[in-house]
């Protein structure tokens, strides 16, 4: 379960995973995280427009999977659009 002091380094590397996925053109950036419950949301938009939600999605997964591996548990990415 996150804790307040965890957010901001594990928000800080998910920004660095999404900004590594552009070499494989797919475009996502952080837009809001909150901490709810013991859960940490993080929300994520993409950053360019085009490209296919499926990216998207098998994107955020591998990140949480990443995040599970090392250790950062109950941490969850939300799609959305920018308005």
């Amino acid at each position: 379960m996150p804790t307040t002091e965890q957010v901001t380094p594990i928000v800080d590397k998910v920004r660095r995973y999404l900004a590594d996925a552009e070499d494989k053109g797919v475009y996502l950036k952080v837009s809001s995280e909150s901490l709810d419950d013991g859960w940490l949301y993080i929300v994520v938009v993409p950053s360019r427009p085009g490209g296919h939600a499926s990216d998207h999605a098998k994107l955020m997964s591998e990140v949480e999977r990443k995040l599970r591996a090392e250790g950062d548990e109950r941490v969850l990415l939300v799609p959305a659009l920018e308005d």
